[in-house]
C-alpha cells in the first residue's frame, strides 16, 4: 500500500473510532479465538458442582483475553468417531482444557491434534502436557492434623479405586500425617473400594466400615460428596456427628455449608483452577515452543461442626 493510502486509512480509523470486528482480525492472525473445554459428562451436573466452578473461573478469565470458551463433554464409553468434539473436527479452536477425569483415549486423540493443551485437576507425570493441579497432600495433611491436634488417633480414610491422581495424593498426605505423628494406620479403616465417589457411594462405605467390629473415631475423606454420605448414613443409623465420627471433607461444595452439622473442609479456590487454566494455554499460545508446566493451587482447611470435638485447641467453627 502507498504509504499516502496508508496514512489516509489509519486516519479515517481514528476519525471514525473503527474497532476490528473480532472474526476478521482472527482471521488476519489464522486463529479462532476460541478455547475448547472437555469434561466427562458424569462430572457436568447439578449433584456434582466442583468443574461447574472450574469452568466459571476458566469462562471469566477467557473474556479478559477476548476469548470464547467452547464446551464439550465426553462419555464413558467414548470413542472417537462418535464423541470426539466437533470444535476439534472443525479445527474451530486454539487450545484444549480438559477438566477431571476423561477416558485415556480422549487426550491421546486430542494430542493428535498438536494444539497448546492442559490437564486440569488430572494427568500423571508421564504426560508431556502442562497441568493445573491442587495441593492435595497439603489439603488432607492439614485435615488429619486437624485430628491428631485434638487428641484422636483412630483415624480412618475414605477414598475411591478408580486410579485418579488426585487420589493418590490425598491418601499420600493423609498417611504422611499418620506416620509423622507416628500413629499407625488400621488398615480395615482404610477404603478404596469404590469406583465412584458420589454421595451413595459414601452411604455403601459407612455401612460398611460399621459392619466391622471396630470403628473409627474420625474419618478423613476423598471429597465433599463422600463424607456428605457417610453423615446422612451415620445420622440414620443413630451415630453422632462430631460426638461420636468426626468428619472432614475435601472441595468445599455449596452443601457442605449447608447440612447439619456443618462439613469441615478442605477449601478447594475452583474458579482459580479453571482461570490458571486459561491463562497456561494464552501463553503457549502466544509462546509455541514454550515447554509444558506444572502449576498448583492453594487450598485452606474450613472448620466446621463436623469436626471439632474439643475446644481445648481453639478450634472456632467458619460459617462461610
Amino acid at each position: 500500500m502507498h504509504p499516502d493510502t496508508f496514512a489516509r486509512v489509519q486516519k479515517a480509523i481514528r476519525d471514525l473510532e473503527y474497532t476490528p470486528r473480532r472474526i476478521a482480525r482472527n482471521l488476519t492472525q489464522q486463529i479462532s479465538g476460541n478455547i475448547g473445554f472437555i469434561i466427562h459428562d458424569r462430572h457436568f451436573n447439578h449433584a456434582e458442582p466442583f468443574y461447574t466452578r472450574i469452568f466459571l473461573g476458566a469462562e471469566l478469565q477467557a473474556r479478559q483475553h477476548d476469548l470464547y470458551v467452547l464446551l464439550s463433554t465426553v462419555p464413558e464409553k467414548y470413542s472417537a468417531k462418535n464423541d470426539l468434539p466437533r470444535f476439534l473436527l472443525e479445527h474451530n479452536v486454539d487450545g484444549i482444557i480438559i477438566a477431571g477425569s476423561v477416558p485415556n483415549r480422549v487426550i491421546h486423540d486430542v494430542m493428535n491434534y498438536k494444539l497448546p493443551m492442559v490437564l486440569v485437576d488430572f494427568g500423571d507425570e508421564d504426560l508431556n502436557v502442562s497441568r493445573v493441579l491442587i495441593e492435595n497432600r497439603r489439603g488432607t495433611k492439614l485435615a488429619t492434623q486437624h485430628f491428631i491436634d485434638q487428641g484422636i488417633r483412630d483415624i480412618g480414610y475414605v477414598g475411591a479405586s478408580d486410579g485418579h491422581p488426585s487420589g493418590r495424593e490425598r491418601f499420600a498426605g493423609f498417611m504422611k500425617a499418620m506416620t509423622g505423628a507416628g500413629i499407625p494406620v488400621v488398615e480395615e479403616w482404610v477404603d478404596h473400594q469404590e469406583t465412584d465417589t458420589r454421595s451413595a457411594n459414601g452411604t455403601t462405605v459407612f455401612h460398611r466400615l460399621w459392619e466391622k467390629p471396630s470403628h473409627p473415631r474420625a474419618i478423613v475423606c476423598f471429597n465433599d460428596a463422600f463424607a456428605l454420605g457417610i453423615m446422612r448414613a451415620a445420622q440414620e443409623t443413630g451415630v453422632r456427628i462430631p460426638e461420636d465420627l468426626a468428619l472432614v471433607g475435601f472441595d468445599d461444595v455449596v452443601p457442605a455449608n449447608l447440612v447439619q452439622p456443618s462439613l469441615s473442609t478442605v477449601r478447594v479456590f475452583k474458579e482459580d483452577l479453571g482461570a490458571a487454566a486459561v491463562q497456561t494455554i494464552t501463553d503457549m499460545i502466544n509462546q509455541p515452543h514454550r515447554k509444558p508446566v506444572t502449576s498448583r493451587i492453594g487450598i485452606e482447611l474450613v472448620h466446621r461442626n463436623s469436626s471439632i470435638v474439643t475446644q481445648q485447641t481453639g478450634y472456632t467453627v467458619n460459617e462461610t
